[in-house]
């Protein structure tokens, strides 16, 4: 036999070979025998017999043939592979085999306590996901009806606005920037200080409790003690009440007849009264005095009413400017008789006091302007009305009056019961002193109430028209409202 011979006698084994493996895979052969079910479809879309099947991504069989009932749902017959278990509770869908590829079927096989699914059941409802060619029909539905058009055009255009924008207050963005940076140069180096701080004062609180335990379990072992003895006084105190109850008892007896005489005496003046004899009887039945006395009753509430309806809250407060080195601490009322408005009534004392002009005029006539520098207690005063709601949550307020003594006028943006950005300008006249600054100094700082806890915290820039002085707000403290001490200091009987 010579090599022609043997190359072509080998050329056709591997071709039928390869003939046997086609016929064999394409007729569905997974290895073993196949089972057979259905599943129902609005529309299947694209899929052909002999799709294959996949379970959980694994191949898995093939579609064996499709149709469309009566009711006009496509049914779809499946081969599937009877080792790999198909639950009741399986979904089917109709998928597509990369972007551009053939459609197949996915079927997630469900939970084993959904129980098995039988040879020859329906899957259920199979769903299909679009394909490429529906996705690409919608875009250009889209783009026909101008919508897609119309979109791009407005990013174009808030893209335009916003470059513009940026370019308009590049500077004051970078102003911005920088005076953030400082801040935050300055709250990195003040945050660890506070830190050691509030670490002392625990360790101190700490301190305090571990001596004074003695004292605490004294004070609890006399609360026993008080117990026990009102537990054994208290039937000594209840016959001493029955006995005082009987000789009342027996003394009204007693004088039974002389309280009907004072009954029937009483009886007589009320009938003088109600006739309107007497002076008494006069004041009783005239109207004129009844209307007289009820508008002065009226008159003498309003300020009962306003009180009533007002709320007062308790600040105590303690803050530091870490550009001027000033350190406050203080209590203020703040007294709301509406919504809308609020007097601000408060006395604080600062650690670098208040500069402030002083005349003195001597006997030649001769006047000289000194500055001092006053380290008392100072006071604030201030009104402040909204005047803008932005929103439901937000307005905007404008405040005036006294600010550490000296005037003051502040703005203020307000959001919702806890978040508050004040404004204030003020410490007018510190030009006038040695070593001052020039400017007043201006303080924007946001606070933030806890809304849980009576807490309240503040961070924000201080002294910001002064460069010398610019530094950092760190402020916090307690805010408690307390509607009955309104009344004491109304001197008011509380309704």
């Amino acid at each position: 036999m010579n090599t022609q011979v043997k190359v072509g006698a080998f050329i056709l084994f591997m071709l039928i070979i390869a003939g046997y493996l086609v016929i064999t895979f394409g007729r569905g052969n997974f290895g073993g025998d196949l089972a057979l079910y259905y599943v129902y479809f609005d529309d299947a879309g694209g899929l052909s017999k002999g799709a294959d099947i996949q379970v959980k991504g694994v191949k898995a069989g093939k579609v064996e043939d499709i149709t469309i009932d009566k009711d006009g749902k496509v049914k779809v017959k499946l081969l599937i592979d009877k080792r790999i278990p198909i639950y009741k509770n399986a979904k089917v869908y109709i998928r597509t085999l990369g972007l551009m590829g053939d459609k197949y079927v996915y079927i997630d096989p469900g939970t084993p306590d959904a129980g098995k699914l039988s040879e020859g059941q329906p899957l259920g409802k199979g769903e299909r996901f679009a394909g490429v060619e529906e996705t690409f029909n919608n875009i250009n539905r889209a783009v026909e009806e101008g919508d897609l058009k119309d979109l791009i055009i407005s990013l174009r255009l808030l893209v335009k606005h916003i470059d513009q924008l940026v370019q308009e207050n590049r500077e004051n963005i970078k102003t911005t920037t920088e005076n953030f940076k400082a801040i935050s140069q300055e709250l990195r180096e003040y945050i660890p200080r506070l830190a050691d701080r509030i670490d002392r004062v625990a360790y101190n609180l700490e301190r305090i409790t571990g001596e004074n335990r003695q004292d605490i379990r004294e004070l609890v072992v006399n609360l026993r003690e008080f117990s026990r003895a009102l537990r054994d006084k208290t039937p000594a105190v209840m016959d001493s009440v029955k006995d005082t109850a009987d000789e009342i008892r027996e003394t009204v007896a007693e004088n039974r007849p002389a309280l009907r005489n004072a009954l029937k005496s009483a009886e007589s003046i009320l009938a003088k009264i109600d006739r309107g004899e007497g002076t008494l009887g006069k004041l009783v039945n005239e109207d004129t005095l009844y209307n007289d006395i009820r508008e002065g009753v009226n008159a003498f509430s309003e300020p009962f009413k306003v009180v009533k309806k007002s709320n007062l809250d308790i600040k105590l407060y303690a803050e530091k400017h870490t550009g001027n080195k000033d350190s406050k601490a203080g209590i203020a009322g703040i007294f709301a008789p509406k919504s809308d408005r609020y007097i601000y009534i408060g006395v604080l004392s600062n650690s670098n006091g208040r500069v402030y002009k002083d005349e003195e005029i001597y006997s030649n006539g001769r006047t000289t302007v000194l500055t001092k520098r006053d380290y008392g207690i100072l006071f604030d005063l201030q009104y402040a009305r909204k005047i803008l709601d932005l929103d439901s949550k937000s307005s905007i307020w404008i405040r005036g009056g006294l600010k550490d003594s000296g005037g003051d006028v502040g703005l203020d943006y307000t959001y919702g019961d806890n978040i508050v950005i004040k404004t204030d300008l003020y410490n007018f006249g510190r030009d006038s002193g040695f070593n001052q600054p020039d400017k007043p100094e201006l303080d924007i700082v946001l606070n933030y109430k806890l809304p849980d806890y009576p807490i309240f915290i503040g961070v924000g820039g201080s002294d910001l028209l002064n460069d010398r002085y610019r530094g950092v707000y760190i402020g916090g403290g307690f805010l408690f409202r307390d509607n009955e001490l309104k009344y004491i200091l109304g001197s008011m009987p509380k309704p």
